[in-house]
């Protein structure tokens, strides 16, 4: 008879797991037995816990499955709390299972004791402890279930050590396949008569269309209608940015001017997004509670619906078969009129112009925009790019024009550390395209410890680190409220292209803006994992503002 362990390993082929990430620990040591003798899960061993959650988290993403981590009980779950977090912030469906403490120790406070239905409540969708080994396999079905249904997001399976052992039977249920939500004919019918009538429309898009299936149907949708689209936060890989109806990105710290526009419209259809704090400019757009023109929303989870905004159209229904029944439609002879085309060039032409960058030289280091240019010159389509938490992104989400061939992975949450983990994630995934992390040197320092699992699986990734010495984002922050006053953001670093070649990447310098296109060039070329130096400019914090900006008195 096998045991819980190897029977919940098969579940895990029967869910189409594929990889599963972890940090080794004595608390599920028969767990790595039985992934030893399956050849159809790769196991990818991690360097922290954090690091190894935050894979799970990237790879949830490319896939549109839960992605899978392993941890031992204690400070290796609570290490993983910021994954469990992310996945949480950024609806990705994740699974991480945990070691625990055998079950007679559970009551005794022992080492490393953690009530983990108590630690990850207010994180995770389920938390359950599994002490019958006869009902693991079940367990992880359910969570597998949970973790994709509604809202995506996390779940976690806490396991005693002892229950690994148990001997079981060789009956496995089922798993559920969860069937997409369909909207009713009806309510297609009615938000094509709205669009129909609408002279300024927009479509809001988030990460529920991040699939292939979603980008097509999206497309499909925008081609029929030429309504303009925006998408939600780290999700403008989603369409197509040269096209003449792309509207631009609603993200993080954008100044008026790049989406006050858009508030014009007179109506607005949000789909697959739970129009959070910063995709809604901070509940301006649309306005909460009750929104300046009709708002119809699209979600797979009811609950999201009417939470913060009067809806007129409150529809259930998952965001691809939405779009793929709006594309269906045939829009009448009038809705492409004279006013709505406009519109269209007028939201576009303002994205243009903010997206254009003009080169700028820094007192004091290489302003990031040349980096994020010479990529946007050298990139395939098809490229990967992750980015980590920070101001640096600033220049990748106003400057970088993304087809929606294109990956982009970022944290909603805003938590440091996605960075080299999504990196090595991506390049696991896709070894044949090029995979780019824009990455601080906060960020870096985090979970950077992650490039040497690159360096041992041979993922070919390429770090960009934007060293300029500081934690800026704070420092832009400490700048406005604190002037001349610099307390806790300067930072102490490595070289950090010797410390590339010690985990044995190529490690490179970029110090001169001339050499930026050059040094890009070699950086993608090399056949092997590559940590690039950047030497940036403080002075230039950001791409909306400088230290010399943020001194001056206001008028």
């Amino acid at each position: 008879m096998p045991t819980a362990a190897r029977q919940l390993v098969t579940m895990l082929c029967r869910l189409e797991v594929d990889r599963v990430f972890c940090v080794p620990g004595e608390s599920y040591l028969p767990v790595l037995d039985a992934l030893a003798d399956e050849p159809a899960i790769d196991l990818v061993t991690c360097r922290h816990e954090s690091g190894a959650g935050l894979m799970a988290v990237a790879d949830a993403k490319m896939t549109d499955r839960p992605g899978v981590a392993f941890v031992s009980r204690g400070p290796g779950a609570t290490n993983a709390a910021l994954a469990v977090h992310t996945a949480e912030q950024d609806g990705a469906p994740m699974v991480l299972v945990i070691g625990q403490l055998p079950r007679e120790n559970l009551a005794r406070g022992v080492f490393q004791k953690v009530d983990y239905e108590r630690t990850f409540a207010d994180m995770a969708k389920q938390v359950v402890e599994v002490h019958d080994g006869q009902r693991l396999a079940e367990a992880a079905a359910e969570a597998f279930r949970v973790a994709t249904v509604g809202t995506p997001g996390p779940a976690v399976i806490s396991v005693p050590e002892d229950v690994f052992d148990e001997q079981v039977g060789n009956a496995l249920p089922e798993p559920s396949r969860r069937s997409p939500t369909a909207p009713t004919p009806d309510d297609v019918s009615a938000v094509a008569d709205r669009l129909d009538m609408a002279a300024r429309p927009l479509l809001l898009v988030g990460g529920l269309a991040r699939s292939a299936r979603g980008r097509a149907a999206l497309a499909a949708c925008v081609d029929r209608w030429r309504v303009p689209v925006a998408t939600s936060y780290k999700h403008q890989d989603l369409f197509d940015n040269h096209h003449p109806c792309f509207a631009g990105h609603l993200g993080f710290g954008l100044p008026p001017v790049a989406w006050q526009h858009l508030t014009e419209a007179d109506l607005i259809v949000a789909i697959g997004t739970r129009l959070n704090e910063i995709t809604t400019q901070r509940f301006r757009l649309p306005k909460a509670p009750t929104p300046d023109q009709p708002l119809v929303h699209v979600h797979s989870d009811r609950t999201q619906i009417g939470r913060v905004f009067e809806t007129t159209a409150g529809i259930v229904a998952d965001a691809i078969p939405f779009l793929e029944a709006l594309a269906a439609r045939t829009p009448t002879a009038t809705s492409d009129r004279i006013d709505r085309a406009r519109w269209r060039d007028r939201v576009h032409s303002a994205f243009l112009e903010l997206a254009h960058w003009t080169p700028s030289e820094a007192p004091d280091g290489v302003d990031f925009g040349h980096v994020v240019a010479a990529l946007g010159d050298q990139l395939p389509s098809d490229a990967v790019l992750a980015m980590d938490a920070g101001n640096f992104g600033g220049w990748l989400h106003r400057h970088f024009l993304f087809r929606s061939s294109h990956v982009l992975l970022g944290a909603i949450s805003g938590g440091m550390g996605l960075g080299v983990p999504a990196a090595v994630a991506a390049a696991l995934r896709y070894p044949d395209r090029q995979v780019v992390s824009v990455i601080g040197d906060g960020g870096f320092l985090m979970t950077g410890s992650e490039l040497a699992t690159a360096v041992q699986y041979g993922a070919r990734v390429r770090l960009f680190v934007a060293n300029n010495g500081s934690y800026g984002t704070i420092r832009l922050h400490q700048e406005k409220l604190f002037p001349g006053r610099v307390a806790g953001t300067d930072l102490t670093n490595p070289d950090f292209a010797a410390l590339g070649e010690a985990f044995g990447a190529r490690g490179l310098v970029l110090d001169t803006p001339g050499d930026t296109a050059a040094v890009v060039r070699e950086a993608l070329g090399h056949d092997g994992p590559v940590l690039v130096d950047v030497r940036t400019s403080l002075e230039h914090l950001s791409t909306f503002s400088t230290l010399t900006s943020l001194a001056a008195p206001s008028s």
